[in-house]
């Protein structure tokens, strides 16, 4: 315990006295997922939709949202929500785990699993994503005002089925995992010298076989198990992400070449290190990750492809 201390404290001594000597950072550079959902995809009709008031508080003010359900117009398929984040400056209050927000929410996790899709961005690029299985309880409001789960006539509870696939959007670099995410951002503040804008995206729908296996049916159209409700949001996402997703090399920033000591390089070419408070932040997020990492081996409680860089084309 004392020995991790010892080493954190050095970490931290050595690269804040560097990051004090250099100046505050150029303006953000974009996420490479556009802004704005389109109203239509292909033979999908969008509803927007607003995030909760209490969802709001939680983030940082300058943290942005963009939220729409899609609907299939002949009305076989489930429709699919996808909901968008895009974070502020302070990332630790405008993007956290999507694991946090779900459990919060009353979602149990029956299943989790990464995959890496191929053909839905172009110039063959693979999209990283990490999908979450899980169901809640179904309830409702007694006349009392009071809340009661919903018993199926077999004597088993009620539950809700929903399947989330979510990744990161960055500048240039897409990943499924929040360290991932953070390791990324803390390499391209200490040696591109800029603050980046994440996505936080979300893509789901219900398996509604899993209602029909309960006797429920909340939407029309066929009964999706696991696989298919799979297929089915991949279906949804080739015809959307060509839309909203810039290409890799459309986003490449040059590296850094201005000199260190004068600072000359402003904006694509800003100096090492040039980012001030930005930097700051960044460094306390790498000791995080240190601390994290340093636990985690001792105890293997945290896979160590939890730290895993993000990929580029």
């Amino acid at each position: 315990m004392k020995k991790r201390l010892v080493i954190l404290s050095l970490i931290v001594a050595v690269f804040a006295g560097i990051v004090m000597a250099f100046p505050e950072s150029p303006g953000m550079k974009p996420s490479r997922l556009g802004k704005s959902l389109p109203a239509m995809v292909g033979s999908w009709t969008g509803k927007p939709e607003e995030p909760g008031a209490a969802e709001k508080e939680k983030l940082a003010k300058d943290t942005e949202f963009e939220r729409m359900r899609y609907e299939d117009k002949a009305g076989q398929l489930p429709s699919v929500q996808t909901s968008i984040v895009f974070s502020g400056r302070n990332l630790s209050q405008s993007i956290h785990q999507p694991e946090v927000c779900l459990d919060a929410q009353g979602w149990e996790f029956m299943a989790q699993k990464r995959y890496e899709w191929k053909g839905l961005l172009p110039e063959e690029e693979v999209l990283p994503v990490k999908q979450i299985l899980c169901r809640r309880v179904l309830f409702r409001k007694t006349e009392e005002g009071d809340y009661e789960d919903i018993v199926l006539p077999n004597g088993e509870k009620a539950y809700i089925w929903r399947v989330f696939y979510y990744t990161f959007f960055g500048h240039e670099t897409i990943v499924s995992g929040h360290y991932q995410r953070t390791a990324e951002d803390i390499k391209d503040r200490l040696f591109k010298g800029h603050d980046q804008r994440w996505a936080y995206a979300t893509f789901s729908s219900l398996v509604t076989q899993k209602h029909r296996d309960q006797g429920l049916r909340f939407e029309a159209g066929a009964g999706l198990d696991e696989k298919q409700t799979e297929a089915h949001i991949k279906s949804f996402l080739k015809v959307l992400l060509p839309i909203g997703v810039s290409r890799a090399r459309d986003m490449m920033s040059h590296w850094p070449t201005g000199k260190i000591l004068g600072h000359e390089g402003k904006g694509d070419n800003a100096a090492l290190f040039d980012s001030g408070f930005a930097d700051l932040r960044c460094l306390l997020d790498l000791v995080g990750i240190c601390d994290r990492f340093a636990c985690s081996w001792a105890d293997q409680t945290t896979p160590r492809d939890a730290f895993t860089w993000g990929r580029r084309v």
